[in-house]
């Protein structure tokens, strides 16, 4: 007669668990970079194909940007956005939204919170339709236009052309943040205003952001924070709350909160950014 097998101790089966414990605090965090890494690869093809888009857009229209946003009239007066003008040429409205945070706002509630303080209508229907985004664009470049309906007449906004961009490389387009509609923790140098567009390092400190050229690369960036370490906020169009960053690779937009401005360089070599 064959004798009873003996089975693992509790000793035995505690230190299994321990181990595997072990194992999952190491692997996991491994894991989620992993993920967060492919989609961080995910946003970047997105920006590529949005450059493209309003690139297109610009071949199309006599090498003029898109507006930021004007009223239009058919079937009833209604707001056309950058993001509208762009659609067609995407006819993909996932392609504006990031994996890493696919609805940092909900464009049609926060539209909704503008139209209620300013008076203006609805959004215009788009092909495909557009609710959720994730990317701002360069207000600098994708300008009000002057005259304009929305907001009159001021030469300091006229509709920007790829001639006026003197260096289209350096000059960022559209990239990882959506727009504020009010300050909540704001920096002491920051406004966070209506239609403010700071940066968003969602990817691990990373921006990712395209260029005038067409390009689409990282950018790094640091948390925004007081003299006891609580980061600034601001409120999206839709209410939710943004994290303020801070640009810290060199060149024009190093020190800044956004992606804003055309780029210039000073005889001396160094760089800011503006809107001549």
């Amino acid at each position: 007669m064959q004798g009873k097998k003996p089975g693992f101790t509790l000793i035995e089966l505690l230190v299994v668990i321990a181990i595997i414990a072990i194992l999952a605090a190491i692997l996991f965090p491994v894991f989620a970079q992993a993920r967060e890494k492919a989609r961080a690869i995910s946003c970047l093809s997105n920006l590529k194909q949005s450059s493209t888009a309003t690139l297109m857009y610009t071949q199309d229209f006599d090498e003029t940007f898109p507006l930021s946003l004007y009223m239009a009239f058919t079937p009833a007066p209604c707001v056309m956005t950058f993001y509208h003008e762009i659609s067609p040429y995407q006819k993909n409205a996932q392609i504006m939204q990031c994996p890493s945070k696919p609805r940092a706002v909900d464009f049609v509630v926060g539209w909704g919170n503008v139209a209620a303080a300013t008076g203006l209508p609805g959004l215009c229907v788009s092909s495909p339709p557009i609710q959720f985004l994730s990317y701002n664009f360069n207000y600098a470049v994708i300008e009000n236009g002057s005259p304009s309906n929305i907001f009159g007449t001021d030469p300091d906004r006229a509709v920007k052309s790829l001639g006026s961009i003197p260096f289209p490389v350096e000059t960022a387009l559209i990239s990882d943040g959506v727009p504020t509609i009010q300050p909540i923790n704001r920096p002491p140098d920051y406004a966070c205003g209506l239609f403010y567009s700071p940066i968003d390092a969602r990817h691990t400190g990373v921006v990712n952001a395209n260029f005038i050229d067409g390009h689409a690369k990282p950018v790094h960036a640091k948390l925004q924070t007081d003299n006891a370490g609580n980061g600034y906020t601001c409120a999206g169009l839709d209410g939710q709350v943004l994290r303020i960053y801070q640009v810290t690779d060199a060149g024009p937009y190093q020190g800044s909160q956004e992606l804003w401005g055309i780029a210039h360089q000073r005889p001396d070599g160094t760089w800011y950014a503006d809107n001549p």
